[in-house]
């Protein structure tokens, strides 16, 4: 079911896409993360958005 109010499709795309992805292990991180929680390289990057 799509979502048809703007602020809440904007809430739920924040939820869904800021996060970090660990290159090495594949890890969900938080936004504001250095270091991976699992295997703790500081090798990550943002999440993708496709539209």
């Amino acid at each position: 079911m799509p979502i048809r109010d703007p602020e809440k499709l904007q809430i739920a795309l924040e939820h869904t896409f800021r996060v970090k992805i660990c290159r090495r292990c594949g890890a969900l991180n938080p936004w504001d993360a250095e270091r991976c929680r699992r295997c703790k390289s500081r090798d990550l990057r943002p999440k993708r958005y496709k539209k």
